[in-house]
């Protein structure tokens, strides 16, 4: 209501997202946040966000549905679960192949055509035209992809991936429409000769084609897995089967999707990830071997699209180990100032540039004019060699797509220049900061790797010079790759099974475990990982895996929203209609109407879904009846036909109301989660960050001794609490709720929008 434009109501989620999000018309269409001006977003992180509720509703309508459908629903749904499963996997490998493919040609022309113009005698200048003219026509194309057609196509996909499993909805993160735009548009930004990896992309991609997995039906069941906690699982499943479909590493894929956000994992969901990314690793390695003309079809060869190649020798000093850890050291600085100065970079195109739109678009072309033109004229200067097919190893890494140069610098026997090699590492570290944030698809694995590899191979091939020719440089290079990674990503134990897995080599898992951990330990004793960074800088409610020591002397009364819309069990129609159009809460406490106790919590769309098909299904009572006795029912299996547990518009809830509706009563008890998780007011704000992190809560009432309810707490609050332990404390030191704080129907007000209406 303030009459501030969409671009600047929708600032903080278009950040993340990469796109404006327009204010749906409806009041009910949309259960977001009406929006804040940006200044105050900085003071009230999370406003535009909703929350996902993972947690399993008790309510007797959902319970008797499981019981009277468990045995062929439980036959149905986990057969084709499995199904949906592999053919995620599937889909994860052809895109990953298919990537990895056009990439190669894209290259592999790109250098042929230099060749040709060299051998027909054509100037530098002209050689220099059709250069730029491929670099900046594929960067145009993935600029516009990102720019105009789909901006959550940027980036990684990395931190929104992390974000939807810690139970953050992120709208249009799992489209197929972005599934495309990233495709194709991180083929042409590699391409183009950014230092961008298409390893992180393809995590994306792979989580996006395990999410439409989810939206199918299972035989006679409609959509059983777009229930959050189905569909969380079926995200978790393919990002690791996007990074088994890049490196080869289905292990690896299962501990990366473990560490980067999925708590939930039980044994169970573990086998059901590991089978999607064994799946997609095996589609990997049928198609890319023979697409290459490395393998006949039917054999299943080494060919993944990231893979770094066996070391000959594969041993090393015990004196080395101290050597490394302190390559870990470095690693870890590096990886803290390219956070930092990262960081402050996106700061300013936040400021500057925006999310979509013209001007991100020129700084694209902008950007890589320089880097390209920079990477065609310093091999050409620092080496005689004119003709690209006859580049050097040093020369060679100006030009090349990224997993080429680091297998060269891994195993190959001849020496780089260490002035060329140093001054390359020194530039494309540059140029890293400067294109990670950019407006096209990036991935950071492969170009920190890339430059960690190049200042290892520098240190080994000093110590074989000055030390003993026994060391073998391009082990350094694999200790360098990985310090320069973790000390950015802060990466550990999935990081050192995807090097294990890409090299084939598990001797190495002491001196890497040894590098990745100083390298962490370091890094972050001066800020975050990047992923990490930029998430808190789109002031996302994301939950830590441990909540801050500050929060330690908080208690839930401290952090929870007091102005509480809760409704009787008993309610009429027109004053339920009327809390829905006074808020956009998405939990209801459900009370006794004459004591005021606490009976258990509502959400939005199913008390939406009760109105909207009450009528049909006789739910709908006059006051004077016994509302004791059995009454009809809402069955669950209407509300998934009209899109639940997504919700329906207030208009569609008018159109099915008529006129007489209104002063009748529904009886909301057989819809309700009685079994909900709640907490006494007096529970440490620490536990209560943990229930919000294990369980994958939505909402947790607050309650007194009496039970009556004292307040509600959301990630929005538990976020609030961490990032302002000092500025709370002061404010609700001398706080004192009480029951009287409660609103319920009786007086439905205004309500406080920072209450569970945001999450």
């Amino acid at each position: 209501g303030s009459g501030t434009s969409p671009a600047k109501v929708w600032w903080p989620l278009a950040m993340l997202t990469g796109e404006l999000r327009r204010p749906t018309t409806s009041s009910l269409g949309s259960c977001e946040s009406s929006g804040v001006e940006p200044a105050k977003t900085n003071s009230q992180p999370g406003q535009s966000f909703q929350s996902l509720a993972y947690d399993l509703s008790e309510s007797d309508q959902y319970v008797a549905h499981l019981v009277k459908n468990h045995q062929i629903t439980g036959m149905l749904k986990g057969g084709f679960r499995w199904f949906y499963l592999c053919i995620a996997g599937i889909g994860s490998g052809i895109v990953a192949v298919f990537i990895a493919f056009a990439l190669k040609k894209l290259t592999e022309a790109k250098v042929e055509t230099q060749s040709f113009l060299f051998d027909q005698g054509h100037s530098l200048g002209i050689r220099y035209v059709a250069w730029m003219g491929a670099c900046m026509g594929l960067v145009a194309i993935a600029g516009a992809l990102v720019c105009y057609v789909e901006p959550l196509a940027s980036g990684s996909g990395i931190p929104e991936i992390k974000c939807i499993l810690n139970g953050i909805d992120l709208p249009n993160v799992l489209l197929l429409r972005t599934l495309a735009a990233k495709a194709f548009g991180i083929i042409c930004s590699v391409g183009a000769g950014l230092p961008c990896g298409k390893e992180g992309p393809m995590i994306h991609s792979g989580a996006i084609v395990a999410a439409t997995m989810s939206r199918f039906n299972a035989g006679p069941l409609i959509t059983p897995y777009r229930l959050n906690s189905e569909a969380r699982d079926f995200v978790a499943a393919g990002a690791a089967a996007g990074v088994a479909a890049a490196f080869g590493a289905p292990i690896g894929g299962v501990l990366f999707a473990v560490e980067e956000g999925a708590t939930h994992m039980n044994p169970t969901i573990l086998v059901r990830t590991f089978v999607c990314a064994s799946v997609a690793g095996l589609t990997v390695r049928f198609f890319a071997g023979p697409m290459d003309n490395m393998t006949k079809w039917g054999t299943l060869g080494t060919a993944v699209p990231v893979e770094f190649g066996r070391f000959q020798d594969r041993s090393y000093f015990m004196w080395e180990l101290p050597i490394f850890a302190a390559m870990g050291v470095f690693g870890g600085l590096l990886g803290a100032l390219f956070n930092a100065a990262n960081t402050k970079l996106s700061k300013l195109r936040m400021r500057f540039v925006g999310p979509r739109g013209h001007v991100r678009f020129l700084e694209v072309l902008v950007v890589t004019l320089v880097i390209a033109t920079f990477n065609f004229f310093a091999p050409l200067f620092l080496a005689d060699d004119r003709s690209m097919e006859k580049f050097s190893l040093s020369q060679r890494l100006f030009v090349d797509a990224g997993g080429e140069a680091i297998k060269d610098l891994f195993h190959s026997h001849v020496n780089y220049d260490l002035r060329m090699l140093l001054f390359f590492a020194v530039m494309h570290y540059l140029q890293t900061i400067w294109t990670y944030g950019l407006g096209v698809p990036s991935g950071l694995f492969v170009p920190s790797l890339l430059a960690g590899a190049s200042f290892g191979r520098i240190l080994g091939q000093g110590m074989q010079a000055i030390v003993t020719s026994d060391i073998y440089p391009g082990v350094y290079a694999l200790i360098g790759a990985t310090a320069m990674l973790s000390g950015m990503a802060r990466i550990t134990i999935s990081l050192v099974v995807i090097l294990m897995e890409t090299t084939g080599e598990a001797e190495w898992v002491v001196p890497i475990f040894v590098t990745v951990m100083t390298a962490k330990w370091t890094g972050d004793l001066f800020n975050k990982g990047i992923y990490d960074i930029h998430i808190d800088l789109r002031n996302v409610p994301l939950l830590e895996h441990r909540p801050e020591k500050d929060m330690l002397g908080m208690e839930a009364r401290n952090v929870m929203a007091t102005n509480v819309k809760s409704v009787s069990v008993a309610s009429r129609v027109e004053d339920l209609v009327e809390v829905l159009e006074s808020c956009r809460h998405n939990g209801f406490p459900v009370i006794e109407p004459q004591s005021g106790r606490f009976i258990g919590l509502l959400d939005r769309s199913t008390l939406m879904h009760v109105l909207l098909l009450g009528r049909e299904h006789g739910v709908f009572r006059d006051s004077s009846d016994d509302l004791t006795s059995a009454s009809a029912l809402v069955p669950y299996e209407a509300m998934v036909r009209h899109g639940h547990p997504d919700s329906p518009s207030l208009e569609a809830v008018s159109r099915a109301l008529e006129s007489g509706d209104y002063c009748k009563v529904v009886d909301l008890r057989p819809y309700t989660n009685r079994g909900c998780y709640t907490v006494q007011e007096h529970a440490a704000a620490y536990r209560c960050q943990m229930l919000f992190r294990t369980m994958g809560l939505r909402h947790l009432p607050v309650l007194g001794e009496d039970h009556l309810v004292r307040g509600i707490i959301t990630r929005k609050d538990l976020y609030h609490a961490a990032e302002n332990p000092v500025s709370l404390r002061e404010s609700l030191a001398s706080k004192c709720v009480g029951p009287r704080d409660v609103v319920v129907n009786a007086d439905l007000g205004e309500g406080n929008l920072d209450a569970s209406a945001q999450v």
